[in-house]
């Protein structure tokens, strides 16, 4: 059984936020950095599933040799 690619999904946009100025909320600056840990995650989520999907598709093409 040959390997099929699926193609990979789309990753998310991380920024690195700078320290807030004193014209920036404070917490509008809390909010940002927790959204680019989340989007972060969500990154390291999709490779990490990705990863898993090739090791199995290796193993079963192994297996049939």
């Amino acid at each position: 059984m040959a390997y099929t690619p699926t193609g990979m999904q789309a990753l998310f946009p991380v920024y690195l936020g700078r320290m807030p100025s004193a014209s920036l909320d404070r917490d509008a600056y809390d909010s940002s950095v927790a959204q680019n840990e989340s989007n972060l995650n969500q990154n390291l989520e999709i490779l990490y599933n990705k990863l898993l999907e090739l090791e199995t598709a290796f193993a079963e093409q192994t297996e049939g040799e």
